[in-house]
């Protein structure tokens, strides 16, 4: 017998959705900003592009070791309690940098950020998959993957905008601590409201939900562990492009100042959130297989990302265009190599660590995209960057086909 707490009421379920997706925008937008600035920072002389992506760097390995945790923490303990530690942790980090810009002092404040968020993400998607009202919860699902494009699309107008870069932070420190106190009186009152249901067996022996199953054979008998590595290296391209194309646009094109092409790079995030829609239309009209949907979105993507390989040759709108393309078909497939997937661990209770787990090597792909593309920029043309990134995506949509006849037997399971 286990009890399971949930919200009974659609308009309370809506209403605690829409915070949470507002919240992990705001969360995405903080810890996007050091991305978002690079192309003043260059331009400023402040950090090179090596520098500036090595904080980012140093944030997402930490980020990536603190996932595992959180993800297990979330399935064990309080989810409201992880994101509180998480918000706390998030503006102590911004109030440092606001006051102290410092590079060592920078980066040990972002790596404590990384680490006092390692159950945020868990939490949240937690919190949305089992305490929402039932008939909600795979439409919140659905919805919840806009708030990383929302919340680095606003870090980059931001960035834009301001006067100079240190300011990002002090944006970030006031909207998180506006989050954490509508959390706060939000938590409280919902709490009250919600509803406790046992779940027993039923006659046939069967648990309508299931004890947790133990995690590694899963891992091996699912094709898990492929779906880790695809979605590291997904997420390297899809954010390393939204990272580096204001500075390859500077730095190949005269007639764009730093401010400048890290304003128009900002479409990007518009076709980024195309691309979660793009992964709604697959599942409910093509295919509900995950890697079958990858396949297919990644194949659609070389052809864009060959015109990248010419950046600096033709027109940077012609780039930008192809970006835009690139960018919405490989966040596409997004859904599919990490929030999908851990849905289809529900049954065995192991939701949060699924989650953590994908959301942590997702973060070593950050880790690809913050520095290492950067230091590849620095030693080599943007064109061999831009190859790099269309021979990464190839070697996606080949692991996904590998992993197909595993994957497909499983979700029949």
């Amino acid at each position: 017998m286990k009890n399971q707490k949930y919200l009974e009421s659609k308009p309370l379920s809506i209403m605690l959705f829409v915070y949470l997706f507002m919240m992990y925008a705001v969360v995405y937008m903080t810890k996007s900003m050091f991305s978002s600035a690079m192309a003043t920072i260059v331009e400023e002389g402040f950090m090179t592009k090596s520098q500036t992506g090595l904080i980012n760097a140093v944030f997402w390995f930490v980020y990536a070791l603190f996932q595992v945790i959180g993800g297990f923490a979330a399935d064990k303990y309080s989810p409201h309690k992880l994101i509180t530690i998480g918000l706390v942790g998030a503006i102590i980090a911004n109030i440092v940098i606001y006051f102290n810009q410092s590079y060592h002092v920078m980066m040990a404040a972002w790596a404590f950020n990384a680490a006092m968020q390692f159950g945020l993400w868990p939490g949240v998607f937690k919190i949305v998959s089992t305490q929402t009202a039932p008939q909600i919860r795979e439409t919140a699902v659905f919805w919840l993957l806009f708030s990383t494009s929302v919340g680095l699309g606003f870090s980059m107008l931001i960035a834009s905008f301001v006067k100079h870069w240190k300011q990002n932070f002090l944006v970030s420190v006031i909207s998180l601590l506006i989050m954490l106190i509508l959390y706060t009186v939000l938590n409280s009152f919902l709490e009250k409201r919600m509803v406790i249901k046992e779940v027993k067996e039923s006659n046939d022996g069967e648990k309508t939900v299931k004890e947790k199953a133990p995690m590694l054979p899963l891992l091996f008998s699912s094709g898990l562990i492929a779906f880790l590595i695809v979605s590291l290296l997904r997420v390297a391209i899809d954010n390393g492009i939204k990272m580096m194309t204001p500075v390859m646009l500077m730095e190949s094109y005269d007639t764009l100042p730093a401010a400048i092409a890290t304003r128009i790079s900002s479409v990007l995030i518009i076709f980024s959130a195309l691309g979660t829609f793009a992964a709604g239309f697959m599942k409910s009209n093509i295919t509900k297989n995950e890697p079958k949907a990858q396949i297919i979105f990644y194949g659609v993507s070389v052809l864009p990302l060959l015109a990248v390989c010419f950046v600096g040759e033709i027109s940077y709108i012609w780039i930008l265009t192809a970006l835009c393309i690139a960018v919405m078909l490989v966040h596409g497939a997004g859904p599919f190599s990490q929030s999908f997937v851990a849905l289809r661990f529900e049954k065995y209770g192991r939701i949060g660590t699924v989650s953590g787990i994908l959301n942590a090597t997702a973060s070593v792909g950050n880790i690809l995209a913050s520095y290492i593309f950067a230091k590849m920029a620095e030693l080599m043309p943007w064109n061999a960057v831009g190859t790099s990134w269309l021979l990464v995506i190839v070697l996606c949509g080949l692991l996904c086909a590998a992993i197909l006849p595993r994957w497909t037997r499983f979700i029949k399971r």
